[in-house]
């Protein structure tokens, strides 16, 4: 059974790691997805941390024998670190889900937790300072369920939220993964938490605990790299039957550059044809206001000026084109 929990690891991190390479070969290249999440920053979040997540596994299997007892429990103690990590770039898929805004006092309340957590694993970790096992088990058990109260708070609000895009265009893989996410995240906080606390006290929370882990990790892997596979993968012949309305594609080429409200609405004025002083009158903004979110619009899609934008728009290949003035 060792050897396959081993084989299981050494298959779980090589899977992590060409999931990870795939998705930032499709940002950088800019390559044709049939999913908008690949091409979000809070994805590469994600996707890094649970890669980080699985080496730190690696290392404790693998090099519990050159390593250290108190070095083994500063990599338990980095593992909760990325656990709060995962939690907090899932919040900002959600939100990238609904194309809004995280509020300002998340950050805050994710810094507070992460050093609290800290903070409770180095006394165990420097000594154990806690006057009873049970004070220290209700005490991680608790800590760690914040993130998972939070993340259950933000997704059902930004779930909510990106409902009326939903509508607008078929996202059914992106539904179906970000609920795969959310789950495990969910599953994530709590299994690696009955180990940690397993692997210090006397309780055993979840039995064969190991090869529960190690299934769990190598399942997750394995269907987000079937995902992110799938999706750099274009079927033509499928491509031909979704093709909708032109306010369809347009609405899918934008959401898959991820604009923000506002760029959307200037990207479509300017795919209109309309110069800057007419977005700023349409808007009812200053024209210095519509040019600071032009330039963003442009640095997003990769365009140098109007006439690229809407070839962008258009689902077209950017051509040279002469600089235009504004």
């Amino acid at each position: 059974m060792e050897t396959i929990i081993e084989l299981g690891y050494i298959l779980t991190l090589l899977i992590s790691i060409a999931c990870f390479t795939v998705h930032v070969a499709i940002r950088v290249k800019n390559l044709t997805s049939t999913s908008r999440m690949l091409k979000w920053k809070s994805t590469t979040a994600f996707l890094l941390l649970v890669l980080l997540y699985n080496v730190c596994d690696f290392l404790i299997l693998y090099l519990k024998e050159a390593i250290s007892p108190d070095g083994i429990a500063w990599i338990y103690v980095t593992e909760n670190m990325f656990e709060i990590g995962i939690a907090y770039a899932m919040i900002c898929m959600e939100r990238d889900y609904a194309c809004s805004q995280n509020p300002r006092w998340l950050d805050t309340v994710f810094v507070i937790v992460a050093m609290i957590i800290l903070y409770a694993d180095s006394i165990y970790t420097l000594g154990p300072l806690y006057k009873s096992e049970t004070v220290y088990v209700v005490s991680m058990i608790a800590f760690n369920f914040i993130p998972v109260a939070l993340l259950a708070v933000f997704g059902l609000r930004f779930w909510s939220r990106g409902r009326a895009d939903r509508q607008k265009i078929n996202h059914k893989i992106t539904d179906i993964y970000m609920l795969i996410y959310n789950v495990v995240c969910v599953l994530l906080c709590v299994i690696s938490t009955a180990s940690i606390v397993d692997s210090r006290t006397r309780h055993d929370f979840i039995g064969y605990d190991k090869e529960i882990y190690v299934a769990f990790w190598l399942v997750f892997n394995i269907v987000n790299f079937i995902f992110v596979w799938r999706s750099c993968v274009v079927d033509e012949r499928n491509d031909i039957q979704r093709v909708g309305s032109p306010e369809e594609r347009l609405s899918g080429i934008m959401d898959s550059f991820n604009l923000s409200k506002r760029e959307r609405e200037i990207a479509e004025l300017i795919f209109q044809g309309k110069n800057n002083k007419e977005i700023a009158a349409t808007l009812y903004l200053s024209p210095n206001t519509i040019k600071v979110h032009a330039s963003n619009l442009y640095r997003k899609l990769g365009a140098a000026n109007r006439i690229q934008v809407a070839q962008v728009l258009r689902g077209e290949k950017i051509s040279a084109a002469l600089t235009e003035e504004e």
